[in-house]
Order: C-alpha cells, then structure tokens, then sequence
C-alpha cells in the first residue's frame, strides 16, 4: 500500500472515530436530560394528591412551580382527562399506548399542542389513576443544538484535515511518486530522467537534489563506461585480426595435428571475440546514436524474409508467419531484421530441434505488436527480467562459447528503443516463450 493511500486511510479510520464519537456525546447528553425530567416526574409523582388539590385551589406558588407539568386523570373507560396543562403549550395532550407501566417513565407523542413528545409517567390514585408528563421540548433542542455544534465543529475539523492532506501531498507525497514513477521508469530500462526538486526547505526537495546528482553520475559513469568499451573495441579490432590472420597462415603449414589442432582452437576463438567487439560496438552506438534512418517499413515482406530463412536454416521446424499484410512501422528496416534475426537465433539456439517458431504482428491503435513465440521448454520466471542483460546467461553452467555471444537480445533491446518502443518476455515452462516487440506505427495522414 502507498503513503498517500495509507494517509487517506488513517485519516478515514480518524473521521469514523470522531464520527462515533460524536454520536456517542449526544447519546450520553440526551440520556442526561431524560434523566433529568424522569427525576422531576418522580419528585411530581411522590404525592400527586397534595399537588392536585393545591392545584384545584389554584395556589399561585404551586402553580407557578408545575407550570410546564402536565396532570391527567385517567378513567376506568380509558379516555385521558386533562386537569392542568403546561403553561407553555396549553393544548397538549400525550397519547397514551394503553400499555403504560405504573411507575416507569415513558417517552410518548403528544396527540396535540406544540410539543412532539412528552416523557409521561402514570401513577396510582385512590379513586383513578393519574398521567404526569413534561414535555421534551427543551430536552430535544438542547440536543439539536448540541447537534449542530457538533457538525459544525467536525466540518472545522474536516477542512483542517483537507488543508493538512492538501498540504502533506503538495510538499512531500506528490515529489516523492514523481522521483517513484521516474525511478521504475529507469529499472524498466527507459533513459534517465531528472525530476522537480519540489518545494524548497523540504525533504522532498533535499530528496530530488539526491536524486537527480545521483542521475547525473550515472549518466556519467555509463557515458564513461561507453566511451571506454567503444575505444577498447576499436583497439581489440586490429589485433584479433592478425591473430586470426597468422593463426591461418601456420595452421596450413603446422607440421603435426596437435599444432594445427591448436591453431584451429585460436582462430575460432579469435573469431568469437571478434563478434563479441562487433556486438560491443553495435550496442555503443545504439545507445549513443539510436537510430538514424526512419522511414515506413513494411512488416509482411520483412517478416517473410526472416521466415524463409528460417526454414532453410531449419528445414525440419515448422514457421508460422500471420499478420494483416497492410502494417507498417517507423524505423530503420535495416536494425529492426537485426532484431528480429536475433530474437530468432536466439529461439534456434535453445529450443530442440523440430520445434515450431511463430511470428505475427497486429495493430493496436498506433503502436505495433511483433512477436517471436517457440513451443520449447520455456524459461522460468526467475530469469525473464534479466534477458537482455549483456552476456546474461539462463543456464550458469554453460560454456561461454556455447551458443551466440551473449548480446543478441541485449541488442535486440537496444534497437527496440532506440525506435521509441520496449521489448517484453513472456514464457510458461514446458510450453514455449514469446518475445513481444511494440512499436510506433506508420501513420499515412501524417508521414510518421
């Protein structure tokens, strides 16, 4: 999981709990004030006949302190009686259920006046019963506006919050993905790239400042790494070929066949090192260079080319070739054989013989899809990401002069893009491996 995903959700799990607690402070709140009615109720309660016949005498003092209690007496028929309604809201009356315990305070709604609830409690009399209510308006408002003091203060909070995330992301979380996509830009093999060094007096920009002087000594060090292999191969040139050249000069004239033997093993050897500085080279001026020639390629007749070759190199393999005959890429025909030549080799090289090799091509919007694909023991997952590493090897045990030189699909990388476009493996061991090559495709309305 990202930081800015894991912010977002610490931040999420905090507004659920102040959400909750929120919820909770009303709950409590309200509790209290019912409470604190069911405590006045009972107070009424403990002597309902002294408060009725103060009431019926019309005592001004017990009036005024049972203002907003309401009296009822209920009959034997069930039909409540209203003696004395609260000051405020004279013309409320509760609706009873019928099922009212005597004694226990109960919540019920008012079947006229202005209050929409009353908290009622009904009691024994000597000749009856009696309803003592007090409406819960002030209860309910008090609760409203601790209510809306609560939202108020969560949308406080929440903006808060915003601003803070707002703040985090701008300075610190969005440099950093910058200098994260830019990263795996470069592990994917793209050239490097330098990135924003972000807000000054920040990590994010000390961070980029690290980052892109990093860059800038790698980019030097392979700069420098080029230049030396280039020069070491243009050196090594010369000398292999006089080497090759006396080792076939005395191979004819050795007197005895251990010497010609011998001489032999040189002059092939020489040979192998020959295309290793060949391929050394190649790659240094496609890394350097890229390409120069771009022009509309035709993928049919190259790719039949490279298939007919195929089958006369290896008569007994079965070639399939498939593709819509009017695809066309951007590019120098010359290095894109090049590289499909390699990726075939490579499957001839390490696939048993008779094994069939497919090569197709399709159109996805406007970028071409080439692939190489063999039914041969495939490659374990493992090693797919080091494939067209320099000299990298699948099997470790095999001699280093067994099969190419080691940098054909390193080549074949460099070439792919060198023409804007990536190279990928695939492979499921025991069925085959498919090299996937994607392109820029020619586009007529526009030349490119």
């Amino acid at each position: 999981m990202s930081l800015r995903r894991r912010l977002l959700v610490a931040t999420a799990a905090l507004l659920a709990l102040l959400s909750l607690a929120a919820v909770a402070v009303l709950g409590v709140q309200r509790a209290y004030l019912i409470d604190q009615v069911d405590e006045e109720l009972r107070a009424v309660a403990g002597s309902p006949r002294a408060v009725l016949g103060m009431t019926n005498r019309g005592d001004a003092a017990v009036t005024g302190a049972f203002s907003e209690v309401y009296f009822g007496r209920l009959p034997a028929n069930g039909r409540l009686v209203t003696l004395v309604a609260p000051a405020s809201d004279p013309e409320l009356v509760p609706k009873l259920t019928g099922r009212e315990e005597i004694g226990v305070p109960r919540t019920r709604a008012s079947a006229s006046g202005r209050a929409r609830s009353v908290r009622v409690l009904v009691t024994r009399l000597p000749r009856g019963t009696a309803v003592i209510g007090i409406p819960l308006t002030s209860t309910q408002q008090a609760t409203r506006r601790l209510a809306a003091t609560l939202a108020i203060s969560g949308a406080i909070v929440l903006a808060g919050l915003a601003l803070v995330l707002f703040w985090v992301d701008r300075l610190g979380l969005r440099p950093i993905s910058t200098m994260t996509a830019a990263a795996d830009a470069i592990s994917r093999g793209d050239a490097p790239r330098a990135v924003p060094e972000g807000p000054p007096g920040t990590e994010a920009a000390q961070l980029g400042r690290a980052f892109n002087g990093m860059l800038t000594q790698v980019s030097e060090s392979e700069r420098r790494l080029r230049r030396f292999v280039a020069d070491a191969s243009h050196e090594l040139r010369t000398p292999l070929t006089s080497i090759q050249g006396y080792a076939g000069l005395y191979a004819d004239a050795a007197e005895t066949p251990e010497v010609r033997d011998s001489l032999r093993r040189i002059g092939a050897e020489s040979r192998r090192m020959g295309r290793i500085v060949d391929g050394l080279l190649d790659l240094t001026m496609l890394e350097e260079s890229g390409v120069e020639a771009r022009d509309r390629v035709p993928l049919a007749p190259l790719l039949g080319d490279v298939a007919a070759d195929l089958r006369v190199l290896a008569p007994d393999r079965t070639v399939e070739v498939s593709g819509p005959a009017d695809a066309a890429v951007l590019g120098d025909a010359d290095r894109l054989l090049q590289a499909v030549v390699a990726l075939t080799s490579n499957a001839l090289r390490h696939t048993p013989a008779g094994t069939g090799i497919r090569l197709g091509w399709e159109v996805r919007q406007e970028q071409v899809l080439i692939t190489v694909a063999d039914a041969g023991e495939g490659i374990a997952a493992e090693h797919l990401p080091y494939l067209f590493e320099r000299f990298y090897r699948v099997d470790p045990g095999r001699a280093p002069g067994a099969g190419g030189s080691g940098l054909g699909l390193a080549i074949a990388a460099a070439i792919v893009r060198a023409h804007g476009g990536r190279i990928e493996a695939t492979s499921v061991p025991g069925q085959g491996t498919t090299f996937t090559l994607t392109l820029p495709g020619w586009r007529s309305d526009l030349g490119t």
